[in-house]
């Protein structure tokens, strides 16, 4: 993937990071959460999927738009994992932009909701490996790149999105989590998941077609 500055980005500095959520906190308390987390999202969307597509990684801003956002509602972390998880014919841009900016809305739950059981129950349905692969290495760019807090999100959509690939490597990522933030409820899950041997049903079906050869 090619990357208009460089191999790998510099630091985000904490200071501008806790600027820019901070920013995005009086604009959902002045103007409603709905229409500043739509703001927020609407750019630095267009290029996370442009981005999935492999032509070139997000850049620096879009990236760091994420991270404070991510910090601040776990709607857009819900939404990059949606992003990822489904692809674009059944979950297209403007059903991301509901997750991200009406979260509580009844429709948008059950939505979601729905999507995320379909993924995880229909052994049909199989990961785009290639699309999730490089949504987790520009995760890990934005991880890297972040210090504490800010690094805790991008990680627990990392392990989400390798426990969706059957990866073992969830469980890893899940702890690291774990270990700067025992309250991230998703990273919580994911590990326990892995230590539970719970898996997608694409996974368990591919083990059980191996195992009859």
């Amino acid at each position: 993937m090619e990357n208009d500055e460089g191999d790998g980005i510099p630091p985000f500095d904490y200071d501008e990071l806790e600027e820019l959520a901070l920013r995005f906190r009086e604009d959902r308390r002045v103007r409603g959460i709905q229409e500043a987390n739509a703001d927020w999202v609407a750019g630095p969307l267009d290029e996370w999927l442009e981005g999935l597509d492999g032509e070139r990684c997000p850049g620096r801003a879009t990236l760091m738009a994420f991270v404070a956002g991510m910090h601040e509602t776990l709607a857009i972390r819900d939404a990059l994992i949606l992003s990822l998880v489904v692809d674009e014919r059944h979950c297209p841009k403007s059903q991301l932009m509901e997750f991200a900016a009406r979260p509580h809305r009844a429709r948008t739950k059950k939505a979601m909701g729905r999507l995320l059981t379909w993924a995880f129950e229909d052994e049909g349905l199989v990961p785009d490996e290639d699309r999730c692969r490089t949504g987790v290495d520009i995760l890990l760019e934005m991880a890297a790149a972040s210090p504490v807090p800010y690094c805790i999100q991008p990680l627990a959509v990392v392990a989400y999105v390798l426990g969706w690939l059957g990866d073992p490597k969830a469980a890893a990522f899940a702890l690291q989590c774990l270990l700067l933030d025992e309250d991230c409820s998703l990273a919580a899950m994911i590990f326990s998941a892995s230590d539970r041997g719970i898996a997608p049903a694409w996974c368990k079906a591919r083990a059980l077609a191996a195992g009859r050869r």
